[in-house]
């Protein structure tokens, strides 16, 4: 039986020097220079997490403590998991799948992305089309404004590369290597024992006959000089208006309750065996996050703070939660909870500003992730969650009926705020307004 997981993983490419930009990246890495006012790496994260891709190594080499210091707060918000691989010497491209072989240990497939690129691509649709051919690799390719200072391809009538030169002096073809690739586990781990030093140069010139190319239309710039950096600004606006953000770089967000909102509701679930995804939720937070909008978990967790469940144990719930909804490319921004004991059973009380109905929680979110509450919704089922959207001033709360909260709700209560049958049809709500 294969062991093999559904979910892709990633890995990002950031170890670069980035010579040709200095002096701007004398000081700062690459990958992490503003784009429109945001690092060139929360572009691809964001890319990766549409595409229900949660697990990410990024390689590391110049200015790693800043990149160090990136990952650590991406992986302390929750819902993605990004590892480093740092390099005290420049492995090249290659080298570092040498180096990472293990990778891609039971990974269906992998996604490899140079991070000093900009790019609306969608990695959904490739994944879609890597997974309708028979070849182990597919190259994500873009037309070219200059041919001759890219790797170029030519395909046949099957999309299949028969042609690959590195900056050719008489390009027969303006179709360029994008530097985004998905590979097979199998193939990656093959690509891996080659010990090479660059996959333009010296991997994919061996794979001729045995790779896909994938055309993309829309905005695709190799961030490599001064003047591409400055049509960056312009092109990264763009972009971030069709991901969501506002003039302020803000995103809308939907709030989510955990317990009978996205999974099973259990009395004081206690192990990751009790971890059960609600019909349609996972649809319905991939859909949410295609169309823009920031997911976020919020949720009270007394049994922490009762010491029923340590914060370590919370974290392996959390993280097979996060798993169950990634394999169906579904993917949080970050989960956020609060494990203080209440002393009143009153859920429409805040005796806490984080534990709901108090709005910290979707404050903190909001202040750590950019986001324009008056924009957001929060949806879940008992009145305390409804509470926690109102009390933030979000754009409104949204009830389900999937939980056990609402079985002694006040309906007078209930009554001012949407209420809907499940998640599904609460994302429906979200997405027609």
């Amino acid at each position: 039986m294969s062991t093999e997981s559904p979910t892709p993983r990633g890995l990002i490419l950031a170890a670069g020097l980035g010579t040709r930009l200095k002096p701007l990246t004398d000081t700062t890495p690459k990958c992490l220079l503003p784009i429109a006012g945001q690092p060139l790496l929360d572009f691809w994260i964001d890319t990766v997490a549409r595409a229900g891709i949660r697990n990410l190594l990024i390689n590391t080499h110049a200015h790693a403590r800043q990149v160090r210091s990136y990952t650590q707060a991406v992986n302390q918000r929750g819902g993605i998991c990004l590892t480093e691989a740092h390099e005290p010497h420049l492995l090249g491209s290659a080298g570092t799948l040498f180096a990472n072989a293990s990778f891609a240990d039971h990974a269906k497939e992998v996604v490899i992305i140079y991070a000093d690129n900009l790019s609306n691509v969608s990695l959904t649709d490739m994944l879609a089309f890597h997974r309708s051919h028979t070849d182990s690799v597919t190259v994500l390719l873009f037309h070219a404004d200059d041919p001759s200072g890219c790797g170029i391809v030519e395909l046949d009538k099957e999309n299949r590369i028969v042609s690959f030169v590195e900056k050719p002096v008489t390009p027969r073809s303006d179709l360029a290597n994008a530097g985004v690739y998905i590979i097979d586990g199998p193939a990656y781990r093959q690509i891996a024992q080659m010990n090479a030093h660059d996959i333009g140069s010296d991997v994919l010139p061996q794979w001729i006959g045995k790779m896909r190319g994938w055309k993309m239309e829309g905005i695709h710039l190799d961030i490599g000089t001064h003047a591409a950096y400055e049509s960056a600004q312009v092109l990264g606006k763009d972009l971030l208006l069709e991901r969501g953000y506002d003039d302020q770089g803000q995103r809308p967000a939907v709030f989510f309750d955990r317990d009978g909102t996205l999974i099973e509701s259990v009395h004081y679930l206690s192990h990751p065996d009790q971890v059960r995804i609600l019909p349609g939720a996972a649809t319905a937070v991939a859909r949410l996050r295609r169309a823009g909008y920031v997911c976020v978990v919020v949720t009270n967790q007394s049994a922490v703070g009762r010491g029923m469940i340590t914060e370590k144990e919370l974290s392996k719930i959390h993280q097979v939660m996060c798993e169950q909804f990634a394999q169906q490319e579904a993917v949080f921004d970050g989960i956020y909870h609060c494990s203080v004991v209440p002393t009143k059973p009153d859920r429409t009380i805040v005796e806490n500003i984080h534990r709901k109905p108090g709005p910290g929680m979707l404050q903190q979110a909001a202040r750590e992730l950019r986001l324009d509450l008056s924009r957001s919704w929060m949806v879940g089922d008992m009145i305390s969650d409804a509470l926690a959207g109102e009390n933030a001033r979000c754009r409104g709360s949204i009830l389900v009926s999937t939980g056990k909260g609402r079985e002694n709700e006040q309906e007078s209560l209930a009554s001012r705020f949407h209420q809907v049958p499940d998640l599904l049809t609460a994302a429906q709500l979200v997405l027609g307004t």
